[in-house]
């Protein structure tokens, strides 16, 4: 949250001071999500062993606290315009309720949205192995996924082919994949090639992050990876039970309809702030105060009556699933 209200200073708070700390690497969270991604889908098709309940079970997840933090943030770029975004349109609107409105040639209504466009190819791609029972050798499909994402980036220009790399996955397979491993072992269904295809995600990274992550080179970005993937062990394991404090539970409770809002929202308070005469350290503390009270009311009004609605709806049925130490905020965390 921190790392997008501190984007774009010049142009949002023209005369402030930047701040003192660099928040710049926060964009880092995106691989750490898609691991975290990896490990819940995986343990949630066990959980499902259908198609559809998988499909019902994400439609029911993600769809209601977006429908609503899409029309927030719609309304605040078309009322109090950012400077760093273009007035909202209809056919961008629209395109956006796909949660993919880039293969339409849309930009996403906010900026992190991005991300739901290659979790929802994620979980085409995982729905698809389902229905073909592939399951057991999803370990082998990801390696080849992974090959597949290297050989695109070795022999294209990858600017030059956004829609393909989305739908490919580029840059990102392999953090899908990580989680995808790490579920195995922590369900002791691990073989030999869950642990090569561990290794092999973790190694690619070696070479450096695409644009996404600012064109990281290898040097830092493999040990991030080794970072991340060390810290989705830690909370599955049982020295993780301090992660079920109470105050994080709640967190990720809200962490998904908070990432939902916090951008657009959290833009429009600064500037509210500033114009009033705050500070911006003030600034920023207003607005992750009022992400966190709309992101607790979009989960308790929308969120959660709302996927109960979806299920109900489409008559999916929750089956239980491997424990996960930490309870349910892996799967609370996924965003």
């Amino acid at each position: 949250m921190l790392h997008h209200h501190g984007q774009y200073y010049d142009v949002l708070y023209p005369g402030r001071e930047p701040l003192s700390v660099d928040l710049g690497p926060g964009h880092f969270g995106v691989e750490l999500f898609f691991i975290i991604s990896g490990f819940v889908i995986l343990m949630t098709i066990e959980r499902r062993k259908l198609v559809r309940e998988f499909a019902v079970s994400r439609l029911a997840r993600l769809m209601p606290a977006f429908l609503i933090a899409l029309v927030l943030a719609t309304a605040i770029r078309f009322l109090w315009p950012v400077p760093v975004l273009d007035t909202p349109t209809l056919p961008q609107f629209l395109a956006n309720l796909t949660m993919a409105p880039s293969l339409f040639g849309q930009a996403d209504m906010d900026l992190p949205y991005w991300t739901l466009t290659y979790e929802l190819v994620f979980y085409i791609g995982m729905g698809t192995i389902l229905s073909l029972s592939l399951v057991p050798r999803i370990e082998w499909l990801g390696l080849l996924a992974v090959a597949v994402s290297c050989l695109f980036i070795l022999t294209n220009d990858v600017r030059q082919h956004h829609r393909t790399s989305i739908l490919l996955l580029i840059y990102y397979s392999n953090f899908f994949l990580i989680g995808i491993c790490l579920y195995r072992i922590h369900a002791r269904q691990a073989r030999w090639i869950t642990w090569l295809a561990l290794a092999f995600a973790i190694g690619i990274t070696a070479l450096g992050g695409g644009e996404r992550s600012f064109d990281t080179p290898g040097i830092v970005y493999l040990p991030l990876t080794l970072a991340f993937t060390g810290l989705v062990c830690l909370a599955i394991s049982r020295h993780g039970q301090w992660l079920a404090w109470p105050p994080l539970i709640f967190v990720g409770k809200i962490s998904y309809p908070l990432y939902l809002v916090h951008v657009v929202l959290g833009f429009a308070i600064i500037r509210w702030s500033i114009a009033l005469g705050w500070s911006t350290v003030a600034g920023l503390v207003a607005a992750g105060i009022a992400c966190l009270v709309v992101a607790t009311l979009v989960h308790y009004l929308v969120e959660l009556p709302g996927g109960r609605w979806v299920r109900a709806a489409l008559g999916s049925r929750a089956r239980m699933a491997v424990p996960v130490p930490v309870g349910s905020s892996l799967d609370q965390a996924e965003r």
